[in-house]
């Protein structure tokens, strides 16, 4: 009974550690007419962060990198000058994003909900790649390993929500190798020596 609360304590413990590891920034885009928008960014501590406009076929429309850590940022985007259509606000702070959808057309700038995306998690050790990540859009995943040779490795992971996987490496020779973790929107990369 005495291991059942102490495994219990433990987990809840590193469960507390890993919400609160996590960065929560805010931001807020508040229309001011028809072609002029306001956007408040607030952090929990003074962080580095990047700040991204991207099109709807994901042109870069704009992009800033805090040159300092800082708790806040505001500015005024004039949309005036950009085609209407859907574009896509992201504020990526450590290994979180926040995503904000902007409409602009002739009536105005629409904004919708906030998203929020977490980065996975890579670790290696005892030739055990270890995978974590949270698949919000629950996108078809595909994880691909690469020596200086080309793919050696590969494997679709499905649309589950919680992606938690340890891949076996041992039969790998030793080298660099770069893990690759696929979905429709997004690619996140994993260098390793082995």
């Amino acid at each position: 009974m005495k291991t059942i609360k102490f495994l219990t304590t433990v987990m809840a413990m590193a469960i507390v550690a890993v919400a609160t590891a996590v960065e929560k920034p805010k931001m807020d885009i508040v229309p001011l007419s028809e072609d002029r928008a306001v956007v408040s960014i607030l952090n929990s501590a003074e962080v580095l962060f990047e700040l991204s406009i991207r099109a709807e076929g994901g042109e870069l429309v704009y992009y800033k990198q805090a040159s300092s850590p800082s708790l806040t940022y505001q500015k005024i985007f004039d949309f005036k000058n950009i085609e209407d259509g859907d574009y896509a606000m992201d504020l990526r702070v450590n290994d979180t994003r926040l995503i904000k959808d902007i409409k602009v057309s002739s009536e105005g700038i629409t904004v919708g909900e906030s998203k929020m995306r977490i980065d996975p998690y890579f670790g290696f050790s005892n030739n055990v790649l270890k995978l974590t990540y949270l698949n919000f859009d629950q996108e078809d995943l595909s994880l691909n390993i690469y020596d200086e040779s080309g793919l050696v490795y590969e494997s679709k992971l499905g649309q589950d929500f919680n992606i938690a996987k340890g891949f076996d490496l041992a039969a790998l020779d030793a080298g660099q190798y770069e893990v690759i973790l696929t979905s429709k929107n997004d690619d996140f990369s994993f260098s390793l020596e082995k």
